[in-house]
């Protein structure tokens, strides 16, 4: 008589051939196992189906998002269109520009802009001359001329001052004067005695 475990739940089973019996406790142990087994998958199945009830509304999330993004590509597929179509324009209008550019390349590089240079060093003399005329013995001349004169006017200047301090002096004894003979006019009675200057007598 003997038993045998089973890989999975370790149940007890008889050896055949060895006229095992069958015992009440030991097949109410496996039942109780494969019980406890089946419990464990119940829940491990609710656990799935939440899993996949999630799984599912991401599905659904996704799936819109693919269509978005879907939408999205066909607006971008249709800008890229009109895109091209306005870069071959300006491919165009470039390639135009180049030729124009090529053909300005060509008068720049031809015989005006020789002229133009040669135009220059002559005027590049010309100013070479009346730089030396303005650095010569007249322009020394006249600076002399010019601090003569400042000389003088410095004199006039101090001559002037002079003369309107005597101007204020005499117009101060005109002013005494002026008061005097006003007294003067009051005292022999208004209006004043006008006294003859041809000798004769008053």
């Amino acid at each position: 008589m003997a038993y045998t475990n089973t890989t999975r739940l370790t149940l007890k089973k008889a050896v055949v051939g060895t006229n095992q019996p069958f015992e009440t406790t030991v097949i109410n142990e496996n039942w109780d196992k494969v019980d406890a087994e089946a419990v464990a998958i119940d829940a491990r199945l609710d656990t799935a189906e939440a899993t996949l009830v999630s799984l599912d509304t991401r599905l659904d999330t996704a799936e819109a998002d693919i269509t978005t993004l879907e939408g999205r590509a066909d607006s971008n597929d249709t800008l890229n269109t009109t895109q091209n179509n306005r870069l071959t324009a300006v491919e165009g209008v470039n390639t135009t520009q180049n030729t124009r550019l090529t053909s300005l390349e060509g008068i720049n590089a031809g015989t005006r802009l020789t002229a133009v240079e040669s135009k220059n060093t002559e005027q590049d003399g010309r100013l070479t001359t009346l730089e030396g005329i303005n650095a010569g013995s007249r322009l020394t001349a006249v600076e002399g001329v010019n601090a003569t004169q400042t000389s003088r006017l410095d004199g006039i200047d101090s001559l002037n001052t002079t003369q309107n301090s005597r101007l204020t002096s005499v117009e101060s004894v005109n002013t005494t004067q002026n008061s005097r003979l006003a007294a003067v006019e009051t005292a022999l009675g208004n209006p004043p005695v006008n006294f003859a200057v041809n000798g004769g007598t008053p």
